[in-house]
């Protein structure tokens, strides 16, 4: 944990994919001070009539990122702010269609590599 769950109209390179996993795993790195071992970038391809925004048939993007708890509010906005970001330069999604949730958990209750995760390194 972090994990970066990216859900995304299906289509996206191979290529363009590893780009935006790099990207966003720095910047988790670089913001919340996460190993790079525990940074996990995943991607969800949805049909074009698995996503819906206002009801209608949208071609927005949704992030979410599992993080530990123990991180300042600052450093948590500035995480979702600087994924969506990424995601715009490297993609070229405008902005108003990319939408990131942080998602907070106790990391004595995520378990990796058959043991629990550390505290949260403050950030």
């Amino acid at each position: 944990m972090p994990h970066i769950i990216c859900n995304t109209r299906a289509g996206m390179e191979g290529a363009l994919k590893a780009k935006v996993a790099s990207a966003i795993t720095e910047v988790v790195h670089q913001t919340i001070k996460s190993d790079y071992y525990h940074i996990s970038v995943l991607f969800n391809e949805l049909a074009p009539d698995s996503l819906y925004v206002a009801g209608k048939p949208g071609s927005d993007t949704i992030i979410v990122c599992n993080i530990r708890v123990g991180r300042s509010d600052h450093a948590v906005k500035t995480l979702s702010q600087r994924i969506s970001g990424t995601w715009h330069e490297i993609t070229g999604q405008a902005e108003k269609e990319i939408e990131v949730a942080i998602q907070e958990f106790q990391g004595k209750f995520v378990v990796r590599g058959g043991k629990p995760m550390p505290d949260a390194p403050r950030a």
